[in-house]
């Protein structure tokens, strides 16, 4: 399960919700899914219901714990199967050039690294960020209230606080970590974060693992596209108009 908030124009203010990506590529509202799927079953007050068991802020449901995260697991179990049948209205599944796909987590209730120090929580961006100094990619592991992890986004450290990728994968991710600047590639498997002693976490706090160790690159110049990219997400960003300087660390 992929988990994002996007914002999209709508109406005079625009609207600000929970989506997960679907197999097909589709981006789904789950909230307004979830809604309407209360209505088929009579259930009186629906939007009020969805509002409280799959809500449109990713934040919400990490702080309704195991029990909030399993409901959303079902709504896009259910948007999935309405999808599949070629059903599934475009008003629930707005276009993706239509949106602006954040961080994940837009605004974490704390941001912290493994040894306790703290970040910025609310300088945190997401794709299309501009990078002031070495990209140095590494996970994030969001927590759930309980303790417990509820999945793991892509991010990095930027001028104090985080960059963070527009999906959090409810699952651990398979593959690797690949970081490209320019035409200068490099990657590590995703196993070098297995078996971490992860703390417990608050619900919405986000823990920066350990940056990635790799090969520095030798020419990093201004304005340089770089894309971080894993099997479930690729985070694209851009080196800053000042440029950066591989050699100081």
């Amino acid at each position: 399960m992929l988990l994002g908030t996007a914002t999209w124009a709508e109406g005079s203010a625009g609207r600000r919700a929970l989506v997960a990506r679907l197999e097909s590529g589709r981006l789904a509202d789950l909230n307004r899914i979830e809604a309407i799927r209360l209505r088929k079953l009579g259930e009186g007050d629906p939007d009020g219901l969805a509002g409280v068991l799959v809500p449109a802020s990713l934040r919400r449901v990490l702080e309704g714990g195991p029990r909030a995260l399993a409901r959303v697991r079902q709504a896009v179990a259910y948007a999935e199967k309405w999808d599949h049948r070629g059903t599934l209205p475009a008003a629930l599944t707005p276009a993706i050039a239509t949106m602006d796909l954040g961080p994940c987590l837009p605004r974490p209730a704390s941001l912290r690294r493994m040894d306790g120090s703290l970040l910025d929580r609310f300088g945190v961006r997401g794709p299309g960020a501009d990078l002031s100094a070495l990209p140095q990619p590494a996970l994030a592991a969001v927590g759930l209230a309980g303790g417990s992890v509820a999945g793991f986004c892509l991010a990095l450290e930027e001028a104090g606080s985080l960059v963070l990728g527009a999906w959090m994968t409810d699952v651990w991710p398979l593959g690797n970590l690949e970081l490209r600047v320019g035409s200068a590639r490099r990657s590590v498997s995703l196993k070098a974060w297995e078996g971490l002693d992860l703390p417990a976490l608050r619900a919405g706090e986000v823990l920066l693992l350990p940056p990635a160790h790799l090969k520095p690159f030798t020419e990093l110049p201004a304005g340089a596209e770089v894309r971080l990219s894993a099997g479930f997400e690729q985070l694209i960003l851009r080196l800053g108009p000042e440029g950066v300087h591989p050699t100081v660390q």
